[in-house]
């Protein structure tokens, strides 16, 4: 009799046991589930996010094309001509309306470093978006230099313009460069973002 009641008191023990490891396993996996389920969805709202502000910085750059191009040949033109290179000859050569420097949005960017969604997309994307911003940063960082160091109230004050044209003719040949390589790239990576993206 003790010894049915003592067996008894063992497997209830093991059941109770057995019930409990299940409730807590079965809880971690819920708990899992919420996890992976919030990370999807931030990484899918970071994915819409990078869509949207690359789309627009591609804009940006595709509104001064034109005109950094036209003005890039102006200046060279300028540099090439016979006599004094006065800043009133510059004016009368170049259709000069400021350098118009490309102003990008960074805010995914500062958004997806802040939460962290970027260790939530596929390693392969994540560096893509990475080395577009990191060239964004450094044409940012040409444009904020050259702003810095040439343009100042002063700059049309000299009646020689032939410094600050040179100077003009090394930037915009660098600007040149880098726009359409970063309109490239927002080409590749456009694609790659909306292939990742669930469909709403």
């Amino acid at each position: 009799m003790r010894s049915s009641f003592h067996s008894k008191s063992i497997l209830e023990l093991l059941i109770e046991v057995v019930l409990i490891g299940v409730g807590v396993f079965l809880g971690l996996l819920a708990n899992q589930w919420h996890d992976d389920r919030q990370h999807r969805e931030l990484a899918d709202a970071t994915l819409r996010y990078f869509h949207e502000e690359i789309v627009v910085n591609k804009q940006a750059i595709e509104r001064v094309r034109p005109y950094h191009a036209a003005l890039s040949r102006e200046v060279g033109s300028f540099l090439q001509v016979e006599g004094p290179k006065t800043t009133q000859r510059f004016r009368s050569v170049v259709d000069f309306r400021g350098v118009e420097p490309v102003e990008f949005e960074r805010t995914a960017w500062d958004l997806a470093l802040a939460t962290q969604s970027l260790s939530y997309l596929p390693p392969k994307l994540a560096y893509a978006i990475s080395r577009v911003y990191t060239r964004q940063q450094a044409f940012q960082t040409l444009q904020n230099g050259f702003l810095q160091a040439v343009l100042a109230p002063t700059t049309f004050g000299a009646p020689d313009a032939t410094g600050f044209a040179t100077s003009m003719d090394m930037y915009l040949h660098d600007v040149n460069i880098q726009e359409p390589q970063l309109i490239t790239l927002y080409d590749q990576l456009v694609p790659q973002i909306e292939a990742a993206t669930p469909k709403q």
